[in-house]
């Protein structure tokens, strides 16, 4: 049985005596520190400041120009960076260099024989320096709100088409060559579709002639011009840049002709950096917020004129409105920054040519527009401090068919994790007994990293739960029922191993349809039978045996009596239980048809957890609302195996809270027997 003990008397009465007289450990009495290493990787901290706050704690920071003195140990050095990693290179310049090795990184000396003293650095960096920043998400909405005055008034004239009423000898409506359209003379530009306005037309005046009199006005409102979010950390700049670039020339002139022409680019949009600051308990954020808005005014373009008044260039005149201020608010509380005001006005004469410039009977052939614009801009800023245990949050995407990832000819599927598809395990997760378990453990493995992977700690380590893996299964399961993934496999595609009789211990593909059909038809078919047919699979992965190597995958066969679903449930249970002392198994019973599409699921669950890598999707944290899970592509001609793992996901999509509650109990008992008569074990005790 493996103990973790506290060094003993003598090493530390060695260690004290090497220090006090300045002597290496390995010229005291002939002992000899083994002195082990590790890379710490850093997720949130830099290592020069991790290195300055682990030396308040009394940790040791070594030079990294100099050996580690084994005397001092456990030595923290913070790995040099290199001067090869930017990360995002200025894409005009020659592509730089870059390092592999990564950075942000801790090298951790200690004393093999102490590895407590280790842990202790290890808890410290975890618990108390690299830790995250909080998450908010700043949402911002830019409103427009315009007060329009818009007065238009014209005559349309056009000459009658010939209706009724009207002399068949019109001189006019002959040289129309027959033709049965009107020559309109002039004709005053429409207002907008939808737009309110006067229409009145007076037929046959001067018998000749249609006149028809518009009128319009219009009035403006609000309108919302950008409404972007996005997700920072607290005390980060984030900065939103919704913009175009506008050309500008820079002509140079000799004798009124272009010698040059170049172009530089004048930025109009809206601009906004906020950075916002958290308060302890997260309930108010203090903000910085730099905020402008420019925009191009109409009508106010200047002109470069050359010879006989032709237009050479313009450039384009800029109303810019900026606000600079600070602000603290209440989380999910809208903040208003408005007052930024803008006025202008343009006027536009339309007219029929020539008879437009005639005097005072001109005035019936024109039409005078004009607008006066006064524009508000109001910003609303909105920050959101997200929680830090829930998946959800206000920057998650509602849950919807449109984030699923579907039909793409080259890239792999993938459906979104709805709140349907999960469910409410706080019972288990939040259970007060089951966090002091899994607290004991990590303090194991973070004193002894290489048990982190070893059974039992693997089951409780970094919030894991005993027997999670079977309620993910059944989630999954939930998944595909929904999606009718089914429906796509033929059961006539599906295999399984059987030993071949004609060549000794070879192993020979069976389909499973066409075996059905010759030992167990009822299978094929909707109604129970009252028998079931009983794949088992016995688990060889662990052995060490050659000849065992080829045995997991051919199942033992055999039909027994299954009168109902209560007694189909216990054969799975009582076949599927563990056996200490014999290899593991892995059963299937299949009924009729319905078992078939159970089956069928289950190799579908088998490729989906294969492709999000069984130990990432199979923990229930990570199975969450939001995430993106890869689905297998699957066609109708693909032939599918069935084997151990098809059938631990089988009987896992029925009976996952009995798999649940058998892991629960015998992981725990086999934690408490490696704890018991260690340091840590008095962590389990208040857990009885």
């Amino acid at each position: 049985m493996r103990k973790y003990l506290s060094p003993s008397f003598t090493s530390l009465f060695l260690i004290l005596v090497s220090t006090l007289f300045g002597q290496n450990a390995e010229n005291t009495r002939g002992v000899e520190i083994e002195m082990k290493s590790e890379r710490i990787r850093l997720s949130y901290v830099d290592p020069s400041r991790c290195a300055q706050l682990l030396n308040f704690y009394g940790i040791n920071i070594g030079d990294p120009k100099k050996p580690i003195d084994p005397t001092q140990l456990p030595v923290v050095v913070a790995v040099p960076e290199t001067a090869f990693h930017e990360t995002i290179p200025d894409h005009e310049k020659v592509f730089p260099k870059t390092e592999t090795d990564p950075i942000n990184e801790l090298l951790l000396f200690f004393d093999a024989a102490a590895p407590e003293k280790a842990g202790r650095v290890r808890r410290i960096i975890q618990e108390q320096i690299d830790l995250p920043a909080r998450k908010i998400m700043i949402e911002a909405m830019v409103l427009e709100i315009s007060s329009q005055a818009l007065d238009q008034l014209g005559v349309e004239w056009d000459f009658n088409s010939g209706g009724e009423g009207i002399s068949d000898n019109n001189f006019i409506q002959d040289k129309l060559d027959g033709t049965n359209d009107s020559l309109v003379l002039g004709k005053i530009a429409y207002p907008a579709a939808g737009s309110a306005q006067l229409d009145a037309t007076i037929t046959n005046v001067f018998r000749e002639f249609n006149v028809r009199l518009q009128a319009l006005v219009e009035d403006g409102s609000a309108q919302v011009l950008s409404r972007p979010s996005v997700l920072t950390l607290d005390n980060r700049m984030a900065f939103i840049n919704v913009s175009e670039r506008i050309p500008i020339a820079n002509t140079k002139f000799v004798k009124d002709y272009v010698s040059a022409v170049d172009f530089r680019d004048v930025v109009a949009g809206i601009q906004l950096a906020v950075r916002p600051r958290i308060n302890r308990d997260g309930t108010e954020v203090s903000l910085q917020i730099n905020a402008a808005v420019s925009a191009r005014v109409p009508g106010k373009d200047e002109k470069v004129l050359g010879k006989d008044s032709i237009v050479l260039a313009t450039a384009p005149t800029l109303s810019i409105r900026e606000v600079k201020t600070y602000a603290r608010i209440a989380n999910d509380t809208p903040f208003i920054v408005g007052g930024l005001i803008a006025k202008d006005s343009e006027q536009t004469i339309r007219k029929v040519p020539l008879l437009g410039d005639i005097p005072f009977l001109g005035a019936l052939f024109r039409s005078k527009n004009e607008t006066g614009q006064k524009r508000e801009v109001i910003i609303v800023i909105t920050p959101s401090v997200l929680p830090e245990d829930s998946p959800v949050h206000a920057g998650m995407p509602k849950d919807d068919d449109l984030f699923d990832q579907f039909g793409h000819r080259l890239f792999r599927d993938a459906y979104r994790i709805r709140a349907e598809d999960t469910f409410d395990l706080r019972y288990l997760t939040e259970n007060k007994g089951l966090q002091q378990l899994q607290s004991a453990v990590d303090r194991v493995v973070t004193d002894h990293p290489q048990l982190s992977t070893e059974y039992p700690y693997e089951k409780f380590a970094h919030d894991a739960v005993p027997g999670e893996g079977a309620l993910v299964r059944r989630q999954i399961y939930e998944v595909l029922k929904r999606q009718q993934a089914s429906d796509v496999l033929d059961v006539e595609k599906l295999i399984f191993f059987e030993k071949s009789k004609d060549r000794g211990d070879g192993i020979k593909v069976r389909f499973l349809a066409e075996y059905l059909r010759d030992v167990a038809p009822f299978v094929l078919a909707k109604k129970q039978s009252g028998k079931a047919f009983g794949l088992c699979f016995r688990m060889h992965r662990n052995s060490l045996e050659i000849n065992e190597l080829l045995h997991e995958p051919v199942p033992e066969i055999k039909i027994v009596d299954c009168p109902d679903d209560q007694a189909w449930r216990s054969l799975l249970l009582e076949s599927n239980k563990r056996t200490p002392g014999t290899a593991a198994k892995q059963v299937i019973f299949l009924r009729n048809l319905g078992d078939l599409n159970r089956l069928k699921n289950a190799i579908l669950m088998k490729k989906i957890i294969s492709l999000n890598a069984s130990d990432y999707i199979l923990k229930l944290k990570n199975f969450t609302r939001g995430r993106l899970l890869r689905m297998p592509t699957v066609r109708e001609d693909d032939v599918e195996l069935i084997d151990a793992d098809v059938a631990t996901c089988y009987y896992h999509s029925e009976l996952y809270y009995s798999v649940l509650e058998e892991s629960l109990e015998s992981d725990y008992a086999a934690l408490k027997k490696v704890l018991s008569g260690t340091d840590y074990e008095s962590a389990l005790k208040e857990t009885r």
